[in-house]
This record gives C-alpha cells, structure tokens and sequence, in this order.
C-alpha cells in the first residue's frame, strides 16, 4: 500500500508544469468568455421591459405644485426614458395661446387646465401608440404670475407690478404683497380686471369675516383697491400756471391750495384781489392776496382768477402809437404789430428803445433782435426815427449864405 502511494506520488510530481505564457493566456480566455455575461447582466433591466423595475423622473414636483393646472404661458420639460431624441430636457415646450402644446411624434396634446399628472399620463398614452417601451416624465417650470394691484395701497419704487413665482396666486396674497393703505382703501368694493373686462367685485372685509373661499387669480390679472376719499374735480380758470380741472380728497379745501395745485397765478397778469369761486349758486368775491385766506371749496367749484390790467406803451415813428392791453408777454415784433407798424418815412428800425417798468434802458436793432426780445405789462417802447433832411431849410440856408459873401465881396 505504502509503495502505490509512493509511486502515485512521484507520477503527481513527475506531471509536466505549464509554462507562465501559456498560465496567462489560459486566464484571458476565460475572462473574455465570461464577460458578454456581465454586460447582458448589467443591461437587462433597460432592454426587457417586462422586468419589474422602477424609473423615478429627475426632478419630482415640488408639493405645492401637484394639483396646480396648467395655464396658457406655462412651460415644461419632457424626459422620454430610453429615447433621448425625443426627449427635450433643455428646451422648454410652451403652452400656446389655444390651449395646446405640439410635440414631436405625439402631434398636438391638449395641456390647459391639466395637472402635470393628468399630462404625463397623456403623452405617455400618445407615446405608447408608436414606441410601447417609452416612459414618459413632465416637469413644471416653476411657473411666473405677474399681477398689477393699485389704487389705495403703499407705493412702491418699482412700481405696482407684483411677480408671485408660485402655481397659483390668490386675492389675499397678491393684497397681502401690495400692501393695502388702509387709512385710505375702501375695502368694500374691490375690483378684478382680466382682459380688459371687470371680473368681480369683492368685499375684503365679508371675505375675511367668512373665512373665505380666497379668489384665484390669472396671470396678468389687475386689482384696483378704491379710495374712501372720492376723487372730486374743482376747475380753474383764468391767469394761473396750469388752467385745468383737478381733484380732491376731502370734502372742502381753501382756495389758496387750489391755486397752487394750478402752479400760482401768473405774475403781472393776473388781479388775485379780485378772485371769484363760482358755485352752482353763487359768486364768491376772494381776495387771494391776503394772507390767510379761509375761503374754501367743493367739489364742482370753480376758481376763476381774472387778468389784470397789464399794459404796453408803444411811442414813436409808427402808425399808432398808444397803449395796449396784453395777456401775455409779447414780442419785440408783436408790439410794433400791434401798433399798425413803422412810419415808413420816420421809423429808423435800428434804434429802438425799450423802457423796463424798473426805469432800466435798452437799445435795440429791430431787424436782429424782434423776435427775441419780450415787452412785459408797463414796458415802454419807443421807436426813433430817422435824421431828415428839409430841403427848404437847405435852400434858405444856402441862399443866405451866397447872399452874404456877395455883400462881402462888393465892400472889400
């Protein structure tokens, strides 16, 4: 027994020993065999639909966005796992004006007033017609809502345009973003706008104390919170800044602050002693130079400031020289307009004379400055006239000199 282990034993170590090339050649072969395996493995849950596994979108929607429906305006994005050409998850697909939303393969999908849900499910529907593999995932664009809210409320640098980047935006949070003036807001008669038209009236303090149902509101929607102070027109007539109609906020306002909303009277025209406010039953006489006036208005008042009487005086070589009643200042050319024009055979345009109310002279050139130069009411101008030559004063003369030198002559 002993001997038959001894000589399998040497037969064991007498086994010819493979070479280290031929061991590592061996090796290589059994990996590149095994290795189509791998990859089938690694692989099968993508090409066989029908292994139970579970693809998740990239991005889930947020919670406050699952039952938000889609408007006109909105976008999103498409995943089509296991077809990347028909997969847009850098190009976001609107929602057009009519509701609908065109994509490749699939045609036109009807998107408005749909959940993202409710429209993944219906691509993956269409999709499944012509690729019964695909899987199809939607993702919202955290969609924009701009609302306009004015009227009685805080005023704001930029402006009244509010951006809610939220689903869908409500009354109370748009007013809540605005800032409502409440010493001023009438909060009983808020109005929607949308598209032009009136929407809906509300009544802030009724919703509050029901508890609600809020308002939902749409992109581009405007609010108008009304004021308790009516807006209420006086008039103004007469030698103010800024004649006009304007409105108030309080029941009555003095005269006084109605001429300065009007920018004040205009100086040397207008006669403040002698101001008017015209009621649909009276004529008040006021004198809006004194100080502290008390005199107020109403609404569908007006305040007439009459002219005063602001003349020019215009002398000299023209047709008709006079004074002359102005409401305004007036030009160089529109005072010798106004006094029938130059004395042709007297007139000497380039010496005209202005006299200021203040006692200040000044010549001018008629022909270079007669647009540029303004009269005001007790301006004088003067225009001179020209040297004259009379030829009977020539011939006197002339006769009485050669008269002269002929006795002058005889004598000597």
């Amino acid at each position: 027994m002993s001997a038959l282990r001894n000589q399998f034993l040497s037969g064991v170590w007498e086994f010819p020993k493979p070479s280290l090339k031929r061991f590592i050649c061996l090796l290589l072969s059994v990996l590149y065999l095994s290795l189509p395996g791998v990859i089938s493995a690694a692989n099968s849950p993508t090409e066989n639909p029908t292994l139970n596994t579970e693809v998740t979108p990239k991005d889930p929607q947020p919670t406050e966005l699952s039952t938000y429906k889609l408007q006109v305006g909105d976008s999103f994005v498409v995943t089509v796992d296991g077809y990347p050409e028909y997969s847009k998850e850098r190009v976001p697909v609107p929602v057009q004006q009519d509701g609908y939303v065109s994509y490749p393969l699939i045609g036109l999908i009807k998107a408005v007033n749909l959940t993202v849900s409710e429209l993944e499910a219906e691509m993956q529907s269409a999709f499944s017609k012509h690729l019964p593999t695909a899987r199809v995932f939607v993702t919202l664009m955290r969609p924009k809502r701009t609302i306009l809210v004015f009227g009685a409320v805080q005023l704001r640098a930029r402006g009244n345009l509010h951006v809610f980047e939220v689903g869908q935006v409500y009354l109370l949070q748009a007013l809540a973003s605005a800032g409502i003036n409440y010493e001023a807001a009438d909060l009983t008669d808020i109005s929607i706008w949308r598209a032009g038209k009136l929407h809906k009236k509300v009544d802030y303090l009724q919703l509050i104390s029901a508890g609600g149902p809020d308002i939902p509101l749409k992109d581009h929607d405007t609010i108008f919170i009304p004021s308790v102070f009516e807006q209420r027109p006086v008039r103004v007539i007469g030698a103010v800044v800024a004649p006009g109609v304007y409105p108030i906020t309080a029941p009555q306002v003095l005269a006084s602050q109605v001429l300065k909303i009007a920018g004040g009277s205009r100086t040397d025209f207008a006669n403040l002693h002698k101001s008017e406010i015209i009621t649909n039953k009276e004529r008040i006489l006021v004198d809006l130079a004194a100080e502290n006036v008390e005199v107020m208005m109403g609404p569908g008042d007006t305040l007439y400031v009459p002219l005063a009487e602001a003349k020019i005086s215009v002398t000299g070589a023209v047709e008709k020289p006079g004074q002359y009643v102005i409401i305004e200042p007036v030009s160089l050319g529109q005072a010798i307009a106004m006094a029938g024009g130059f004395n042709e055979e007297r007139a000497n345009p380039k010496k005209c004379l202005i006299t200021r109310a203040d006692g200040t002279e000044e010549e001018l050139d008629f022909n270079q400055m007669h647009s540029d130069v303004y009269l005001n009411p007790q301006d004088q101008l003067r225009v001179r006239e020209r040297t004259r030559l009379d030829w009977r004063v020539i011939t006197f003369a002339t006769s009485f000199v050669n008269l002269l030198v002929t006795v002058l002559l005889r004598y000597n």
